[in-house]
């Protein structure tokens, strides 16, 4: 979905609709809570494996030592200039996975 895709359904709401909570779900893994926050980055986010889940920044993975090549093999979880919303459950998941 495009920004402009959401920003047109939200403008076909309602103000009662509008007061209303936004909430996520996520049939993989079921979860489901309030969308707390929607944030925007400013570089390309990549995980590496750690527990719980952390994404960084290319500047932070080489303050952990990792150099260039290791950190272009990398997948970008969540790309330079993108909107992203963080499920706040995380510590959830992990629980039902080492269960």
């Amino acid at each position: 979905m495009k920004l402009k895709d959401l920003k047109a359904w939200i403008n076909e709401l309602s103000e009662e609709e509008l007061e209303k909570d936004l909430f996520y779900n996520s049939m993989d893994y079921g979860i489901s809570g309030k969308v707390k926050e929607i944030s925007r980055n400013d570089a390309n986010l990549y995980y590496v494996g750690d527990e719980p889940v952390l994404l960084h920044t290319h500047e932070e993975l080489k303050q952990r030592g990792f150099t260039d090549k290791q950190i272009s093999k990398f997948d970008v979880e969540i790309p330079q200039d993108c909107y992203y919303i963080e499920l706040s459950n995380e510590y959830t998941i992990l629980e039902r996975f080492l269960r």
